[in-house]
């Protein structure tokens, strides 16, 4: 496998072709050279491709030192003639050195050494609702290279069955992002961390988040609330009612006893 692959060649020609009254044929030839680095400039790997209308036809690779066909095209027209030329291959074997090599210095600040510190931003994704299932997203972007780990934390406790990831997403600017999603029930005083690990940080960012409760759910707490004043209010009365009942019963019960003795 390559460590890295960096183009440092693409070519694309389309030639028109006119026959008497017949419509123009288009052709389209690509050549792509490709430098494959394997622990740094210790191993170089060199590819050159040859492409006919959109199919691979023949390959140089500085691996094997000489052309390689890929289709009866690529062998009577490239390869074989190719390989003839002594000169050729010559250059072909020393662009590990000419061209990988030497373009690796320029690129290495870029490509290799390139940091970006990712954002990172919680959003609950639906309206919240206790005791019920929600959906809270992680979302990091703006980072490279594209190793990154992201971890869901609850109550400070890694999160795992529950969690599941989009794609690494490409931004088009050398930087990616990507979401990560986490689907549990919230409770009232529940915590939530988003904890991010990448090259570019001395040390994991973590993101902190707190459930803002709903107006629904704040009706509802307020309604058991309510509800739970009101039920001990009746409970207290309706105790203190029942001991002034049985209070008086008993003294009404002693005043009959002593005017019967009487």
């Amino acid at each position: 496998m390559c460590g890295i692959s960096v183009r440092v060649l693409s070519v694309l020609l389309t030639l028109g072709v006119c026959l008497c009254s017949s419509p123009p044929e288009d052709f389209v030839y690509q050549y792509k050279g490709q430098c494959c680095f394997r622990n740094g400039t210790e191993n170089v790997r060199g590819l050159d491709r040859y492409i006919y209308n959109q199919e691979e036809i023949a390959y140089f690779d500085s691996d094997v030192g000489f052309f390689i066909a890929k289709t009866e095209l690529g062998k009577k027209h490239f390869a074989d003639y190719w390989n003839s030329q002594k000169d050729l291959l010559e250059q072909k074997r020393a662009e590990t050195d000419t061209v990988c090599r030497y373009n690796y210095q320029f690129d290495k600040p870029d490509v290799i050494d390139r940091k970006s510190q990712p954002n990172v931003k919680i959003v609950n994704s639906k309206t919240l609702d206790l005791e019920h299932e929600n959906l809270i997203t992680c979302f990091v972007d703006g980072f490279f290279p594209p190793m990154i780990k992201v971890t869901w934390l609850k109550n400070g406790i890694e999160e795992g069955e529950q969690v599941t990831s989009s794609e690494l997403l490409p931004n088009g600017d050398w930087t990616f992002e990507i979401h990560v999603m986490l689907e549990t029930t919230i409770k009232h005083g529940d915590t939530f961390t988003c904890r991010v690990e990448h090259s570019s940080l001395q040390q994991p960012i973590s993101v902190n988040w707190e459930p803002d409760v709903s107006e629904s759910a704040r009706n509802k707490m307020l309604t058991g609330i309510v509800g739970f004043v009101l039920g001990s209010i009746f409970i207290i009365v309706g105790l203190v009612v029942y001991l002034r009942s049985k209070k008086t019963m008993t003294r009404f019960s002693v005043v009959q006893n002593e005017n019967l003795m009487s």
